[in-house]
């Protein structure tokens, strides 16, 4: 009782202290996985108003990942989770845009699609994948199952599988009524399809003098700070940011083999040709696990390695060389015998899936007249080739080498190992190749490894490096003094690979929680075939700003070139008559081109020189032009000839250009960018695939 007591007297303390203890361990989930009290964690992403459900991502990513190893392509799955994360976003906003304009599709529209006036396409789908005559059979059937003879469980099937299919039709009619939408909406009226026109019909040769801006010293101007922020500002959002970035730089060291390891791995490769030339196949290298040997025999001509070609023509019975060495990879060869056969031959054949008497009889009526293309169309038959040539050196082929080698040509014959009691193949020999030289070679490939030794080596310097070098200024500064590069990259968590290094995924992570200034341990391991550390330099949440290494630099070349051409201009301005007195006050020779104003690339000049190509345009035949302030130069320029010729103007084929290059097919390329808008991406990833 007295301890009851004592337990009643404290009542409100303990009610306190297991308030805190849950509000501990709520607060703790929170901030360990990212997950609210309230339900919102299983957004992985969002952006704008729209969320994708974790559930329904892990859905899709395994879908794509199926789809890859189906394929045999390889992928970084990092890459794989972005890629499956980018198509879902898009999709998102993709239908939100089509809620937003009110784009519905209606019961009778869904009806004539899959029932009616326009239901071919329905049919045709229907008709391949479930094997009935039409959509509405397919109807039919699914909901009147008695009148088909048709189980309850085979109805409702066919029920889920129409619902499905209701919901693709009116998907793709919702995206019909939206593409209509969109490209009628930027199109080329009459106006823009002639300038579009105008643009591209006229063709000036011009001659020109130019001064190069690389020409005058940079230490003649000077560059300040409030220069650079006015010429960031003038183009301010080009340096805007979807979501938060870091720059960083990184140093990847590969796990590679050392000198030491090289040398060795040359020892055995030595120690392999004597195993080889002292036995008489390839048994010399039973104790030796890191040779893969790959037994070959062919024609010479067939090599397609001119080395090992070469090696095969030539070589003695016996004889073993190394026919290539790359770097750490080794290829050896050994000569085990040569003969002369008849490589390759010429065949009828057909497989059939059918009893042994049937293909006897199907035998017996193609070797009494019948027609190889008559007897193909028999429901039994599988594939037919009237006319495949066969290698006999093919290890697959090794079964019937021995028949289609001595076999009587133009008989119809059965292998007995090929007519099995549920099918078999029919071979005719059309013809052979005369006996050919035929060489039988072991193929033996060798790679160079690292050691333990020397991959806990590497290790063990880039962190001593990473240690020692725990600021930006050291980590970058100092790198190539160590041997190593520091190079730069901007990571988000919507980077999935720094710089297309695989297996970085995890470094970007550490990147996107780490502070300005951070210095990361060491990622990487053998599997991922490199060690990684990097460095963060700055954090960008809206704008990237004149202060960055690179844009700084690209501001102060552009600011030094605006510089100079006031300077050159101030100078040379109306101190010439012609392009010859120019071209004298500027010690050059006069040189030639063309441009039209509607094509982006000005031979000799380069890409997306507007200033030129407008002034060009406006230029009378023989007028000197100039001063013209160009990207890199500032130019005198002359209208030599304009070439007028071309096409008759048509305003469909215009508007239709137009519609390509910048009305509606160019942005519907850019579609999901468009639709996001100025809306920041939430990307979560990392917070639900273990990536702290």
């Amino acid at each position: 009782m007295a301890t009851l007591e004592k337990i009643r007297s404290k009542s409100v303390l303990l009610l306190v202290i297991i308030g805190v203890a849950l509000l501990a361990f709520i607060l703790g989930d929170f901030f360990s996985s990212g997950r609210t009290f309230f339900g919102t964690g299983t957004t992985v992403a969002k952006v704008g108003g729209q969320k994708i459900d974790i559930h329904q991502y892990q859905r899709k990513l395994e879908e794509a990942s199926r789809q890859y190893q189906q394929s045999g392509q390889k992928i970084d799955n990092a890459v794989l989770q972005q890629q499956v994360l980018n198509s879902m976003l898009a999709e998102a906003l993709y239908k939100q845009e089509i809620a937003d304009l009110g784009l519905v599709v209606t019961d009778a529209e869904l009806s004539e699609a899959m029932l009616g006036m326009g239901a071919a396409f329905t049919d045709r789908m229907v008709q391949q994948q479930v094997g009935v005559e039409s959509a509405a059979q397919l109807h039919d059937m699914a909901y009147n199952p008695v009148k088909y003879g048709l189980e309850e469980a085979q109805a409702a099937q066919l029920r889920e599988y129409w619902v499905n299919l209701e919901n693709q039709i009116e998907e793709q009619l919702l995206q019909s009524k939206f593409q209509t939408l969109f490209s009628g909406a930027i199109v080329a009226n009459q106006l823009d399809a002639k300038a579009l026109y105008d643009e591209n019909a006229s063709t000036a040769s011009f001659a020109y003098v130019k001064k190069d801006y690389a020409s005058l010293p940079d230490d003649q101007f000077e560059v300040s700070d409030a220069d650079l922020q006015a010429e960031w500002q003038k183009h301010k959002s080009a340096y805007a940011v979807p979501e938060e970035t870091r720059n960083i730089r990184y140093i990847a060291v590969p796990i590679a083999p050392s000198q030491a390891d090289r040398l060795e791995a040359q020892k055995k490769v030595e120690n392999a040709l004597v195993a080889l030339r002292q036995s008489n196949g390839t048994e010399g290298l039973q104790d030796m696990p890191d040779f893969v040997v790959d037994r070959q025999k062919s024609n010479p001509l067939s090599l397609r390695d001119r080395r090992l070609r070469s090696f095969a023509d030539t070589a003695k019975v016996g004889d073993a060389v190394m026919v290539s060495h790359m770097v750490d990879n080794y290829t050896l060869a050994k000569l085990i015998n040569r003969s002369s056969e008849v490589d390759s031959v010429n065949v009828s054949v057909m497989a059939v899936a059918a009893p042994r008497n049937t293909i006897d009889s199907m035998i017996n009526v193609l070797n009494n007249g019948g027609k190889f293309a008559d007897m193909a169309q028999n429901e039994a038959v599988q594939q037919s080739n009237d006319s495949l040539w066969v290698s006999l050196l093919d290890p697959n082929m090794a079964e019937f080498k021995a028949l289609l080698a001595e076999q009587a040509s133009g008989v119809y014959f059965t292998p007995d190992t090929a007519a099995a009691a549920q099918g078999g193949r029919i071979f005719r020999i059309n013809r052979r190749h005369s006996p050919a030289p035929v060489v039988d070679l072991a193929v033996v490939t060798f790679t160079a490894e690292p050691s333990v030794a020397t991959i806990n080596d590497l290790e063990s310097s880039l962190l001593n490096y990473v240690n020692s070098h725990n600021t930006v200024a050291a980590f970058a500064d100092s790198a190539m003094t160590a041997g190593y590069q520091a190079l730069p990259a901007t990571v988000s968590f919507s980077t999935p690979q720094i710089n297309r290094l695989e297996d970085s995924r995890e470094a970007i992570v550490w990147a996107m929680n780490a502070k300005k200034g951070e210095v990361s341990p060491v990622f990487g391991d053998e599997q991922s075939g490199r060690f990684l550390a990097l460095v963060v330099e700055d954090v960008y949440s809206d704008f990237v700003p004149a202060t960055d290494t690179q844009v700084n630099a690209y501001l102060r070349s552009k600011v030094l070139n605006d510089k100079k051409a006031q300077a050159i201009i101030s100078e040379y301005d109306g101190k010439a008559k012609d392009l010859i007195g120019y071209a004298g006050l500027f010690d050059v020779a006069v040189d030639t081109t063309t441009a039209t104003f509607g094509q982006p690339m000005v031979p000799k000049f380069g890409m997306n020189r507007s200033e030129i190509q407008a002034r060009i345009a406006t230029a009378k035949k023989g007028e000197l032009v100039g001063p013209v302030k160009g990207v890199n130069s500032v130019l005198f320029v002359e209208v030599v000839d304009v070439d007028d010729a071309g096409r008759p103007y048509n305003y469909e084929e215009n508007a239709a250009n137009y519609a390509r290059t910048r009305g509606a097919y160019m942005l519907g390329n850019n579609l999901p960018s468009v639709l996001q808008g100025k809306e920041k991406v939430d990307n979560r990833l990392h917070k639900f695939f273990g990536q702290r």
